[in-house]
């Protein structure tokens, strides 16, 4: 940086500033509050795959949509929101057969049992109740939590209904009697819940970023996963019993092996919270609604994002297939339930991202864990400190220190970086960053590789602060 290179060499502390992410990710606790700037190799694709899909409203000025399931047959849809209310219809005319004021304050989830012939909703009246999907009468009401009920779930067999509160609570009910099974209290408050396929397995996600797996026969915990920098708002079980999908605050939604509990993949293109996440029955495409309004189709086994469903005109806060997986249901705060046709996406398109993958391999990266050994993480700190040192060629002309979130894979390539902060996103252009990003681009990488998250900061004196995202251990 001209007539400031002394201070980007101050002494080697300087490098490793130990101001860590806890003030960033309390200013981006709040939905929507910065639009970030994510680049990343496979954002590279995303200008050309954003389509406009077949879909049909079946509802509107509903008020927030905060939830949507399908029973198994796929010839009902139940939806809840803000308002109390539970709304079925039939997916055959999509035809309204019942609306049930349910619930004295807003359902934030609804679960229907294998068998399609009950919903369970859980409501922030602290209540859970069940209903009969036939007729919409009520069935039994439970009153064991003490705050807001934020998800609920119902197991592979149908005899279990679990049910996690903001207090931190998880509680397991007998779905037939209604009586306790168990129950596990947390720190942090439930955000979500979902059990395997085959009912042997619970997670969890939580406000604080952490998701836990159990065993539900022994009650014992399997895996504890310090999983997003923010709140787990969705997570979901791939069909095939191998993976669990999660969606977070911090805008990614990440894989995980649901045997070892490691971290399988990365995906990254929503610019606001990650808010829900779905399955195909197959276990080929992952969905991923957000508080930006779009919908993302992501390839599971390649990590290619398949289209971008745009039509929503507020938050997607729910999503499910139906069970052939031809259909997409989208529930939002917008007040709509919209119903996507996806039919072509599990063979023609699934082989199209497939070649496109193969064709488009500039940086493309298979993320196998994290780097969290010490001596590694000084020498790719290092690395990236003095790559956007040599590069920074002008003096600073804004006001405010840019805040970016970096990854480099393990050669020290940068691989994405993402604005934090508003005025990092405003500056951007002006900053080494898309041309290391652009450069990095053009070697092809095709091997698995590990990466490293780094917290880079510009301030308007010209200081260069590069520090491990989670902070020096």
């Amino acid at each position: 940086m001209i007539g400031l290179k002394y201070i980007l060499h101050r002494p080697f502390l300087r490098k490793y500033s130990t101001v860590i992410a806890l003030t960033i990710v309390t200013g981006i606790s709040g939905l929507g509050l910065w639009h970030s700037r994510l680049i990343s190799t496979n954002n590279l694709l995303q200008q050309t795959q954003t389509k406009n899909r077949s879909e049909k409203t079946i509802a509107q000025n509903l008020g927030w949509v905060y939830t949507v399931a399908i029973t198994p047959d796929g010839q009902t849809l139940a939806s809840g929101g803000y308002g109390g209310v539970i709304k079925i219809w039939d997916l055959n005319n999509n035809q309204l057969l019942h609306t049930i004021n349910a619930h004295a304050d807003a359902i934030e989830s609804i679960a229907i049992s294998p068998d399609g012939k009950i919903l369970a909703s859980g409501s922030w009246d602290n209540r859970i109740k069940l209903w009969d999907l036939t007729n919409g009468t009520l069935i039994r009401t439970i009153a064991g939590h003490i705050d807001d009920v934020k998800a609920i779930a119902i197991s592979a067999d149908g005899k279990i209904l679990a049910s996690g509160s903001y207090n931190g609570m998880i509680k397991l009910w007998n779905l037939k009697t209604g009586s306790i099974e168990g129950s596990f209290q947390h720190s942090a408050p439930i955000t979500s819940l979902t059990f395997s396929s085959d009912g042997e397995i619970l997670a969890s996600g939580f406000q604080n970023g952490q998701i836990k797996t159990w065993q539900l026969n022994t009650g014992k915990q399997l895996h504890s996963l310090a999983a997003h920098q923010n709140t787990v708002w969705a997570i979901a079980f791939s069909p095939d019993g191998k993976f669990l999908a999660s969606g977070s605050q911090d805008r990614t939604v990440k894989l995980w092996q649901v045997d070892t509990g490691q971290l399988q993949s990365i995906f990254e293109g929503h610019s606001q919270a990650v808010l829900s996440v779905a399955f195909s029955s197959d276990s080929q495409t992952l969905a991923s609604g957000s508080y930006d309004r779009d919908i993302h189709l992501w390839q599971v086994n390649t990590e290619e994002l398949l289209e971008t469903l745009t039509g929503h005109s507020q938050a997607v806060w729910s999503l499910q297939f139906n069970p052939d997986s031809q259909t997409l249901a989208s529930g939002s705060a917008d007040g709509t339930i919209k119903l996507w046709s996806v039919s072509g996406l599990s063979h023609h398109e699934l082989e199209n991202a497939t070649q496109a993958s193969v064709v488009k391999k500039e940086a493309e990266i298979v993320v196998v864990s994290e780097i969290t050994d010490i001596a590694q993480l000084e020498k790719l700190n290092q690395k990236l400190y003095d790559k956007i040192d040599q590069s920074w060629q002008h003096t600073p002309t804004w006001y405010e220190d840019l805040v970016f979130r970096v990854r480099v894979n393990e050669d020290g390539a940068i691989v994405s970086f993402e604005s934090i902060n508003q005025f990092a996103q405003d500056y951007t252009e002006q900053t080494p960053l898309p041309k290391l990003l652009s450069n990095a681009n053009s070697k092809i990488v095709t091997q698995k590789q590990s990466f490293a998250l780094f917290r880079v900061v510009m301030t308007p004196a010209g200081v260069l602060e590069v520090s491990p995202w989670g902070g020096w251990l």
